[in-house]
């Protein structure tokens, strides 16, 4: 029995490491309006963001926008807990963003007006 725990974590702990041998990864998450992912980064540590959209929320009433405009894509963005947003795109299908964080600390990915697929890595 001890055997077998030993080889359980001999196996799990070289794996809980390569994140940081492969650069790192921040956000994985699928995000919406809802929803926020929360990260912590270092004054120079330079992000990569990719964001794939899943779905644009429709304009309508009720809404505070004109429910004759059509809208073509999701806003998105990076964040610091204090300092607030750090640099914000407009992503129709798909896109890729670097960055480089500006002050340590606690950063959200943010994703306005519908749902993606978000990674940041570093």
């Amino acid at each position: 029995m001890h055997r077998r725990a030993f080889l359980a974590t001999a196996t799990i702990t070289p794996l809980a490491g390569c994140g940081s041998v492969l650069g790192g990864s921040g956000v994985d998450a699928t995000l919406d309006d809802e929803t926020r992912a929360e990260f912590r980064a270092d004054e120079g540590t330079e992000l990569t963001a990719t964001v794939d959209v899943r779905e644009i929320a429709e304009t309508g009433e009720g809404m505070d926008e004109d429910p004759d405009v059509e809208r073509d894509s999701i806003g998105f963005q990076i964040q610091h807990e204090e300092e607030g947003p750090i640099e914000t795109w407009s992503v129709e299908d798909s896109g890729t963003f670097d960055v480089t964080v500006e002050n340590s600390g606690t950063h959200y990915a943010v994703v306005m007006s519908g749902t993606a697929d978000v990674t940041i890595e570093w």
